[in-house]
């Protein structure tokens, strides 16, 4: 090697191989499954709406829009969810139909959303609305919207 050489000096590459060595890692809140569950299950056909309990129900009240996460409890454990869910029904629509809807579209989002896996979906029903108690109920609801 001639003295007046300078050493070769090299730049960090970022190669294929070297990305794909990098430590990656993706977590999700159990709020955020609970909120993809929480719409979801809102969307179902028969489900009309989801059942707090008596600390949600005081919370909707001071809140101007619903919690999705309303009647839902989820656990995970790493890629996998088991979901719980406090419903109220539409009078006259089929529990297990409803059920299998909710069922079937809770685990696609949860799977499209995250990439997780919903090995367990449990459904409480906690109340079954006619036409009228919901009309009335959504009166209410109104009423009370116009106060705040």
């Amino acid at each position: 090697m001639d003295a007046t050489m300078t050493p070769k000096t090299t730049t960090p590459s970022t190669s294929k191989t070297e990305v794909n060595k990098m430590q990656t890692e993706l977590k999700f809140d159990d709020n955020v499954i609970a909120k993809i569950v929480g719409i979801t299950s809102s969307e179902v056909k028969g489900i009309h709406s989801m059942h707090g309990g008596m600390i949600a129900n005081v919370a909707d009240k001071l809140r101007k829009e619903d919690d999705p996460t309303k009647g839902v409890s989820v656990d995970t454990d790493d890629q996998h969810v088991t979901v719980n869910l406090d419903a109220v029904l539409r009078y006259g629509e089929s529990a297990p139909d409803v059920f299998d809807r909710a069922t079937k579209a809770i685990a696609k989002n949860v799977k499209d959303m995250t990439g997780m896996t919903v090995d367990g979906v449990t459904m409480t029903v906690k109340d079954m609305l006619t036409e009228d108690e919901i009309e009335a109920e959504e009166a209410k609801n109104n009423d009370d919207n116009d106060k705040k």
